[in-house]
């Protein structure tokens, strides 16, 4: 018997990735676990994971994959904690990917506390404030042109990881099979029926994205 590997040196190397072997050889976690490890570990450091995202790329169902990150969870390779806002909402989930297990996580309240106009927040990436208005994709320009007519100004600026996490979002509603005429239909009832109160930031309208368009995004 004889393995066949590729070569990785020169400069015709491929691209590829080095991982350490006690990660992959980790006899308490399944090959699954261990195989959306190592696939996770091959893209950049700050790529962000959606569930959604990650059926694309195998054979597995959602749900096989959520039992692949609760694992890899269980044992240490991953840490998953909430971004709320300032009321303790849940805007979304972030994942940190280790590649030896963690343990003894710290138990953090607030990692990373995201508001709708100013932000204080203990993370350092949401720092840095962009304008968020004239965009290419069609789901936000639709957005951001009823936010415009109703609220007679621009949008609040928001962070790079907000940013981000719009972005992350609204590709699952899209993997979903929403349509833009669905995304547009909902966006108008949303400022038909937006109280003077709510400063209509995208990220409270994503936050209801389950409810409203009826689909399972990976939390």
């Amino acid at each position: 018997m004889a393995t066949h590997r590729v070569n990785k040196s020169g400069k015709r190397a491929p691209p590829f990735t080095r991982i350490v072997n006690s990660s992959l050889q980790d006899a308490r976690l399944s090959f699954k676990a261990r195989g959306l490890l190592a696939y996770m570990l091959t893209k950049p450091d700050h790529f962000r994971f959606y569930l959604d995202e990650l059926t694309k790329h195998t054979t597995e169902g959602k749900d096989s994959i959520r039992a692949a990150l609760k694992e890899l969870e269980s044992f240490g390779y991953i840490k998953r904690y909430v971004i709320k806002d300032s009321r303790g909402k849940i805007m979304s989930w972030e994942i940190d990917i280790y590649e030896h297990p963690e343990s003894g996580f710290p138990v953090v309240e607030n990692p990373t506390l995201v508001t709708n106009d100013k932000v204080p927040t203990n993370d350092k990436r949401l720092n840095k404030y962009i304008a968020f208005t004239n965009d290419d994709h069609s789901f936000i320009k639709t957005y951001l042109k009823y936010f415009q007519q109703k609220k007679n100004k621009q949008h609040m600026r928001i962070t790079e990881e907000q940013h981000q996490m719009i972005y992350g979002q609204i590709e699952e509603i899209q993997s979903a099979g929403i349509t833009h005429e669905e995304w547009e239909a909902e966006v108008r009832d949303h400022f038909e029926t937006l109280p003077k109160s709510n400063n209509g930031n995208i990220i409270a309208f994503l936050h209801a994205a389950p409810r409203r368009f009826d689909v399972d995004l990976c939390r």
